[in-house]
């Protein structure tokens, strides 16, 4: 059931709820999506607000933004070939790539338990915070540095990172994250929408690069 701030109630009998085109032409389909989901806990009305539906504007927004920078910074367009799991990584590539398996773990769990607004909100705050405050802002010196090969790491990992995030994004939002993944793929990828989803890697979870890192 849809309440507005007040407790008001939305119904179609009373003919005053939402119209989902409306809304897709306002604030895009995928925010629309990612939004309603971040404001439907289990079992309790949905407190239905046109704030909510900016937060998820303002996360693809936000995803798009990064994925762009990324893609900007690669060299002539080209992804480095490079196994960042047989580097010797540092600190913040440590971090990011622990904090990512410990996301998508979290994530499958509350997928399994059917608590979709936890599951978004989890990939929300990995996304915003841990990946784009965080790593994103990092890897910008290591871009604009003198080691190209650090660099061509920190590219790596990022565009696996964002990879990722298109995944398991998609079923959320699969406009943007199709139409990005078009950007990142290898020549023998499929679509998103039929891709494999990510397996967790626990040899990446490193709890005192964590420790150190904040």
């Amino acid at each position: 059931i849809l309440r507005d701030e007040t407790g008001r109630k939305f119904s179609k009998s009373l003919g005053n709820s939402p119209d989902p085109f409306e809304l897709f032409e306002e604030y895009g389909s995928d925010a629309v999506r990612f939004g309603i989901m971040l404001m439907a806990p289990q079992g309790l009305d949905v407190l239905f607000t046109s704030a909510r539906l900016e937060v998820g504007r303002n996360f693809m927004n936000k995803l798009w933004n990064a994925s762009r920078f990324v893609m900007m910074n690669l060299e002539d367009g080209k992804i480095p070939k490079i196994d960042f799991e047989n580097e010797e990584l540092e600190l913040p590539e440590k971090w990011i790539l622990g904090s990512l398996q410990k996301a998508i773990k979290n994530y499958n769990r509350q997928l399994d338990r059917f608590h979709f607004n936890e599951a978004a909100k989890v990939l929300y705050d990995f996304t915003w915070n841990d990946f784009c405050d965080w790593y994103i802002e990092i890897a910008k010196t290591r871009f604009n540095g003198s080691d190209e090969h650090q660099a061509d790491i920190s590219r790596t990992v990022a565009i696996h990172i964002l990879r990722t995030i298109y995944k398991i994004l998609h079923p959320y939002a699969p406009f943007i994250t199709e139409e990005l993944w078009a950007h990142v793929k290898e020549n023998d990828d499929p679509d998103l929408i039929i891709s494999s989803w990510p397996a967790v890697d626990d040899s990446f979870i490193n709890e005192s690069a964590e420790k150190e890192m904040t």
